[in-house]
């Protein structure tokens, strides 16, 4: 996109709402969900650039890739089965098969097969899963609206784009971590999808959000005792999102201000320090959408563990060492029997989530397959690796930075010794990895497909065409008519 075509989308954006423009010194000032929602509601379709479009359609074809991997991961069957036994009226579709529910439980069901291998994307800005939670949502209401894929893309940008804009602010400011962002925020952003779809008024959304946040959730503790709930509250947020649009629709008021209230986003979620988020720190002009900053995973685990496993790969490819030439793995900067990955390996009653947020598990397991994909964390395979199990109980150990010696080389680091009597060290820098950049558009269509594969649902002749349909979402003149194509599917 050329800068004349930039400094256009600016003044477009500036112009979707007369409050961000000559606006009176004596209106009153607008609360933050009021700005965000003229935002999500009065931005025009011409506001939305390519490289925005484009990164959109990278960020679904990622999602819907991830939910068929995880159709049947741990906690996914329970999910699935309970809404279809409550069943209601048939308005979206459950990805992988060809029954409908209600748009509230469908996106509840699609969302929790998104994020359930932890293969879905990271936004860094604000370290929320944004995808999981802001797709299904927009699915499932475009779906029962009878929008169009074009529709669909440009409320799953504004979506990410409301979820980005306040998550910056929030993350800046937020004294603790107890709280899961990528429900609690991406909440935000799916019920401002849903709006849009849904063709309300930015004072409907206004109201929804509000909706929303009665309803907001999510902490870290699901994570920290490694259990399969944590699944599902991305999961949460996108029902609750969808719920949240369609009272406002039939006239349900809800807080005005519901990130800067006494009681609001930040003085109850986050306990922000210093002054108050305000209008202004979430609306300004601007020559890019968040959408186009979201960063995607390699490997099928938690974002923080990533910048190792690149470290480890590095190593043993460059190197190319086996799981026998390796004495010794050492791990810094992720903690030492605690923190999201920072924990010794032990077998559990949920391996699956163990192995996901391990970091001495992960490394093994790289080691051993040059992988760490859907198939390496399948449960049986975790119980029944001996070799992998032995490694990360053995050979792998979790560090603090000040135990290096010398020079600490700075990000996360692995260190290894080998049995020749060698040492290797590499460091791998945080955020770069996540950058949009680091991940081609090759490297997420070789992602989707092979995760369509594993999946067993798309039949090997469509998957291509899948891919190429992904890329040309906004053609489909109904988002329903690729649903019915693609994912309306059953093993």
């Amino acid at each position: 996109m050329s800068k004349c075509k930039a400094l256009l989308f600016i003044v477009l954006l500036l112009s979707a709402g007369e409050v961000w423009a000559d606006e009176p010194e004596s209106a009153p000032q607008q609360t933050v969900t009021e700005a965000l929602a003229k935002l999500a509601i009065e931005t025009p379709p011409e506001a939305l650039t390519e490289a925005a479009r484009h990164a959109a359609r990278r960020a679904v074809m990622d999602a819907i890739g991830c939910a068929l991997a995880g159709h049947d991961a741990p906690g996914v069957k329970p999910v699935v089965e309970q809404m279809l036994d409550w069943g209601g009226k048939p308005e979206a579709t459950v990805w992988g098969s060809g029954q409908k529910l209600p748009a509230p439980a469908a996106a509840f069901v699609n969302s929790t097969m998104t994020h359930a291998l932890d293969l879905d994307d990271v936004h860094i800005p604000t370290t929320v899963h944004i995808t999981s939670t802001i797709v299904p949502a927009a699915f499932a209401v475009g779906q029962a609206e009878g929008a169009s894929g074009e529709q669909v893309i440009e409320a799953i940008i504004l979506g990410i784009e409301v979820t980005g804009r306040l998550g910056v602010p929030f993350k800046q400011h937020k004294q603790h971590g107890g709280f899961l962002p990528s429900s609690i925020i991406g909440g935000f952003g799916a019920t401002a999808a849903a709006c849009r779809l849904k063709g309300l008024t930015a004072q409907q959304t206004v109201d929804a959000m509000g909706i929303f946040y009665a309803q907001a959730s999510g902490n870290r503790q699901a994570l920290f005792d490694r259990t399969l709930t944590k699944r599902i509250q991305p999961a949460i947020a996108a029902r609750a999102a969808v719920v949240a649009a369609s009272l406002a629709q039939r006239g349900m008021t809800g807080p005005h201000e519901a990130v800067e209230g006494e009681a609001g986003l930040a003085r109850i979620y986050g306990q922000c320090k210093g002054k108050p988020i305000t209008a202004a720190d979430v609306i300004g002009p601007r020559d890019f959408f968040e959408v186009e900053r979201i960063g995607y995973k390699r490997w099928a685990c938690c974002g923080w563990a990533h910048y190792l496993l690149k470290a480890t790969l590095d190593l043993i490819t460059e190197h190319d060492l086996k799981p026998a030439d390796i004495a010794e793995v050492e791990l810094f900067g992720v903690g030492v029997n605690g923190g999201v990955v920072g924990v010794p390996w032990q077998q559990t009653d949920t391996p699956q989530p163990m192995a996901q947020f391990c970091a001495p598990y992960e490394v093994a397991s790289l080691i051993h397959n040059r992988r760490f994909g859907p198939a390496e964390i399948e449960p049986e395979r975790i119980v029944n690796d001996k070799a992998v199990d032995a490694f990360a109980t053995e050979r792998v150990t979790l560090r603090h930075a000040k135990q290096f010696g010398g020079k600490y080389p700075g990000g996360h680091v692995v260190r290894l010794t080998l049995t020749d009597g060698r040492t290797l060290v590499e460091s791998e820098p945080t955020r770069k990895l996540f950058a949009p950049e680091a991940f081609s558009d090759e490297d997420l269509t070789a992602k989707f497909k092979y995760n369509a594969e594993y999946s067993k649902l798309v039949p090997a002749e469509k998957i291509d065409a899948m891919a190429d349909d992904l890329w040309r979402l906004e053609h489909f003149e109904k988002i329903s008519d690729f649903v019915t194509k693609y994912l309306a599917l059953s093993n």
